[in-house]
């Protein structure tokens, strides 16, 4: 009697149908469906390895193609510095020499700025010799006036004894020319600041004559021929001016 209740459980159970297995086709479709996906995805990663290591090489021929082409400059450069340092220096003989074939332009120059430099050499002697007959002459001299023509007479005659001796001698790498020509700017700035101060004031320096003529070796008629004379001075003194510059 009391079997009876399990037995129906178990025939229950058996009634129940059992799930039907897979079929082995399915099952392979499914694993070739998953291989084939991952050897995609393989597939696409390869391309993407190889894209990546294309690039990076075609950047790397791209550096390398950007620094050669800086050292092939570096060195054009420094060859270029190289051939400018390896020539040879010249002698001052040598110098010379070359200076003796220029044209004609050149050595209408140099006659000119040895005529030039004679000039300021008797120009500036005149002052000295001026400047000391006024300071030896008179118990009270216009020292304003000596002052002035002592100093600017003596830095005239300096320069131009230093110019000539350059032009004329090859001593010292004629270190006299270079002082000439560096001390002409100065000299062609002082003849235009008397310029400028006659022309501001020309009252101011004639009344200093007129108070001072009697030391100064002047009298009224060359007082006022100087007055008269003051344009042609002032075209004189620009002259002067230039040819210190081109000098």
């Amino acid at each position: 009697m009391v079997k009876f209740p399990k037995l129906k459980k178990k025939n229950a159970q058996e009634e129940v149908p059992s799930a039907s297995p897979t079929p082995p086709s399915a099952t392979m479709s499914t694993s070739s469906v998953k291989s084939s996906s991952g050897a995609g995805s393989r597939g696409g990663t390869d391309e993407e390895r190889e894209a990546r290591q294309r690039e990076r090489a075609e950047r790397r021929r791209q550096r390398e193609k950007r620094n050669k082409e800086i050292r092939s400059e570096h060195s054009s450069t420094a060859t270029k510095k190289s051939s400018k340092s390896d020539k040879p220096k010249l002698t001052q003989e040598e110098r010379d020499a070359r200076d003796a074939k220029l044209g004609c332009c050149t050595r209408f120059t140099q006659i000119l700025v040895k005529i030039i430099h004679f000039v300021d050499a008797a120009i500036g002697l005149t002052f000295i010799i001026y400047g000391g007959l006024m300071y030896e002459s008179f118990d009270d001299p216009a020292m304003e006036a000596i002052i002035v023509s002592l100093t600017y007479g003596s830095i005239l005659l300096f320069t131009s004894l230093m110019g000539v001796i350059g032009f004329s001698f090859q001593a010292c790498n004629r270190c006299g020319l270079a002082l000439s020509a560096w001390t002409a700017p100065f000299i062609g700035l002082f003849y235009l600041f008397v310029i400028i101060a006659l022309a501001g004031d020309t009252e101011t320096y004639f009344n200093y004559l007129n108070d001072h003529k009697d030391v100064m070796y002047l009298d009224d008629a060359e007082i006022a021929m100087l007055k008269n004379l003051l344009p042609f001075f002032y075209i004189v003194m620009a002259a002067f001016t230039l040819i210190e510059i081109c000098r």
